[in-house]
């Protein structure tokens, strides 16, 4: 027996309730209870119920309570699928959409329907609010989200009351949208000549579960998917809605992430320059607080704590528009809590991270930082460390050597020069990063054109240090032109004797080699990977072992 058979009333119903759901276990009980306890005052009504392949018994609960239920098999479902199978089945005039996490408030639909005598009007909501607000401060907090002003709106939420006819004028939601499919059906609903209305009335009470700052993170990272997406697809139709908030959250998104950055420069450079940082964040934050006063106007603190969200939730909601336009539409449906009765259970607005193809969850807040990560890797590789870190290393290292080192070359990362700095570099280099330059009183490191320094090369100068044209040097490769003398009180004290080491053009000199004092590389020879050299090397020669011998001549292509 469905609801409408309850009421009393024959034909076909005027309230379609619909409500959608996955693994909501008590609170789909406690959702489909409250409908049925609306003043309904002889209103037909039904209820159906939309899960999306739930592993729970949310199927036989719903219809145990009278709610005809339907399943919407797809591996990918999301709560536009969930409520357009809902709407399109539905025999009502009005379709009253719920989450299975919300309970209605009994005069709700009374107040909507006496709104929509207005025929301009598509749809009416009112207000939602958290059930249990004092289960976690981050509840606490987000529970000011649902407050808005009374009015015409641009968009409503996941509750509200809509004719059905103006559902079909528009095809309904967009099934292609993991999130903010709501916004983005308001827009054509706009363009097709309807309003919509914020009625000043208690509407539902929604179990937000939040108690974990994953749960926090996941939920505005997903609200970033959605600004971005939704943005997008307003940008297209030149429609406004949403323009001016994902940008806006972009730019505080990247602001707040250099903030720690910017207050340690400041504090390096000056302690005064930190402090007036400091008062322009707290000024910033005031103002914040005054602004949404209304929505707390006797909780001082709590307007503080939401202030101090509206900018954090930045950040994760940064990340969702990254990864969006990195993806452009391909990204998997985000799931911010689990069900109730089951473990790992999804309710349908409640998420991880799951993928599209398969639907199985990813466990564990790693794989979730890393998947949010990546796009600010991408982004941290291509414009600092493929761009001012080069620029910021050769600058370091110019400083270092108190001489000019020709823009051809390119210095890959920080370059560790000690000592006098008497080094000199020709053209088209490629220094990897930590490679450790020291020159010693009279001593010099001459460098030729195009050389090749791989990461962690080590060259000491006390004399002279002479590399080649198009010399390449291994990992880890040390090259030193002094030996302390071997003195029986402190070799620390004992001083060094030294000679030149020249390494010819065209030299190949493996990882992790030695090459001691003295030593003359011919051109084109090979210095095998861990081989010690302290002598003379003929070109063309490779040599390899402890101390390095001959092992082969290099073949040479004719002149």
């Amino acid at each position: 027996m469905n609801a409408a058979a309850d009421s009393g009333q024959s034909g076909d119903p005027l309230v379609s309730v619909v409500v959608i759901g996955r693994n909501e276990g008590d609170r789909l009980v406690r959702c489909l209870e409250s409908v049925q306890r609306g003043h309904w005052s002889g209103r037909s009504y039904e209820i159906i119920y939309v899960d999306s392949r739930s592993s729970d018994a949310s199927v036989e609960r719903a219809e145990s309570l009278g709610a005809r239920a339907l399943v919407l098999d797809d591996p990918s479902p999301c709560a536009a699928k969930a409520r357009n199978l809902g709407w399109t089945q539905a025999r009502g005039e009005f379709i009253l959409f719920l989450d299975g996490d919300t309970q209605l408030d009994p005069d709700f639909v009374a107040s909507a329907l006496k709104a929509l005598e207005d025929p301009t009007l598509c749809a009416a909501w009112g207000h939602r609010r958290e059930s249990n607000p004092g289960q976690s401060i981050l509840t606490r907090v987000l529970d000011l989200d649902w407050v808005y002003p009374v009015g015409r709106t641009l968009y409503f939420g996941g509750d509200v009351l809509v004719r059905k006819s103006a559902l079909a004028s528009v095809n309904g939601f967009d099934p292609t949208l993991k999130a903010g499919e709501e916004p983005e059906m308001c827009a054509r609903l706009r363009a097709a000549g309807w309003q919509i209305e914020h009625i000043d009335a208690p509407m539902t009470r929604h179990d937000l579960a939040i108690t974990t700052l994953r749960a926090y993170w996941l939920r505005a990272y997903r609200s970033g998917i959605a600004y971005a997406e939704v943005a997008d697809r307003m940008r297209q139709r030149n429609d406004p809605m949403w323009q001016r908030e994902a940008q806006r959250d972009f730019m505080h998104g990247i602001l707040l992430i250099a903030l720690p950055f910017v207050l340690l420069l400041t504090l390096l450079w000056s302690p005064w320059l930190t402090v007036l940082v400091c008062a322009a964040v707290g000024a910033v934050l005031f103002r914040t607080v005054q602004r949404c006063r209304w929505k707390a106007p006797d909780d001082p603190l709590l307007c503080w704590e939401y202030a101090v969200h509206a900018y954090l939730q930045k950040v994760p909601a940064l990340f969702g528009q990254l990864a969006w336009r990195r993806a452009r539409g391909e990204l998997a449906l985000v799931d911010y809590k689990g069900g109730v009765d089951t473990p790992g259970g999804l309710a349908a607005d409640q998420p991880s991270v799951t993928s599209a193809a398969s639907g199985t969850q990813a466990s564990g807040l790693k794989p979730l930082l890393v998947r949010v990560l990546v796009p600010l890797a991408g982004l941290w590789r291509r414009y600092v460390i493929d761009r001012w870190l080069r620029v910021w290393s050769m600058a370091r290292l110019q400083e270092s050597i108190g001489g000019e080192v020709h823009s051809s070359n390119v210095i890959l990362g920080p370059v560790q020069v000690q000592g006098t700095g008497n080094i000199h570099f020709g053209r088209n280099a490629m220094i990897y990063p930590g490679v450790y330059l020291e020159t010693q009183g009279e001593g010099r490191i001459e460098i030729g054109d195009d050389v090749v320094f791989s990461g962690g090369v080590h060259i000491v100068a006390f004399d002279r240090v002479t590399i080649g044209r198009g010399a390449m040097i291994g990992e880890y490769s040390s090259l030193r032109d002094a030996n302390h003398n071997p003195d029986p009180v402190s070799v620390r004290r004992s001083g060094h004797t030294s000679a030149p080491i020249e390494v010819g053009d065209n030299v190949w000199i493996g990882r992790g080699a030695c090459v001691l004092k003295g030593a003359r590389l011919g051109a084109n020879c090979i210095v095998a990977a861990n081989a010690v050299v302290t002598g003379n090397v003929e070109a063309g020669t490779c040599v390899a072992g402890v101390p390095a011998r001959p092992i082969r001549q290099r073949n040479l292509p004719a002149n």
